[in-house]
């Protein structure tokens, strides 16, 4: 009889507990520890700024001798002072392979025949190598020294050959008729 019972007797009582810790958090709630109130800080004074002003010179002479940022901590020396440009070769020639035309301008791109020459880029009336830009047409431009007169005309590179395009690969059935030749399908 006991075995028939045990279970019903078991979970109630498992309730009348639940029920029991129910009633006393109900009467005795658990109460947070309260909170410490920290005094408020006085006002904090600034004081005023004061200018900046650097330290004398001689202060940092040991800088200069002895550099932070160099290993040996020794001043570098001055570096050599690079030799001037070369003076242009005043026969020197010049090929045209640009030119400029915009409507209130006109420049042209010269570049001298020298081996890795930097192109030079001279609006009509400057002058390169003592010679003017006196004339910019489509073609050509006329230089002017003096009383010598030189004309370039505008190198054009030969064109490189137009790649043929490739050959579209096109199933064709015996008896079937080209694409170019087959009517246009009616909408």
């Amino acid at each position: 009889m006991f075995a028939r019972w045990w279970q019903p007797l078991f979970w109630l009582i498992v309730a009348i507990a639940a029920a029991g810790a129910l009633v006393l958090e109900r009467r005795h709630p658990p109460r947070l520890p309260a909170p410490a109130v920290a005094p408020a800080p006085d006002a904090v004074v600034i004081p005023p700024l004061q200018p900046f002003e650097p330290q004398p010179l001689p202060r940092y002479a040991e800088i200069v001798e002895r550099p932070v940022f160099i290993e040996a901590r020794r001043p570098e020396k001055d570096e050599l002072v690079a030799p001037p440009a070369p003076v242009p070769n005043p026969d020197r020639t010049l090929d045209l392979i640009g030119i400029v035309l915009v409507p209130n301008a006109a420049a042209a791109l010269l570049r001298p025949e020298e081996p890795n020459a930097k192109v030079l880029r001279v609006p009509q009336g400057g002058t390169v190598d003592g010679w003017q830009l006196e004339t910019v047409q489509a073609g050509k431009v006329v230089l002017r020294k003096g009383d010598e007169v030189r004309e370039l005309t505008l190198i054009r590179p030969s064109s490189p050959p137009r790649p043929v395009p490739p050959a579209t690969a096109v199933s064709r059935r015996a008896g079937a008729a080209p694409p170019s030749a087959r009517p246009a399908p009616r909408p």
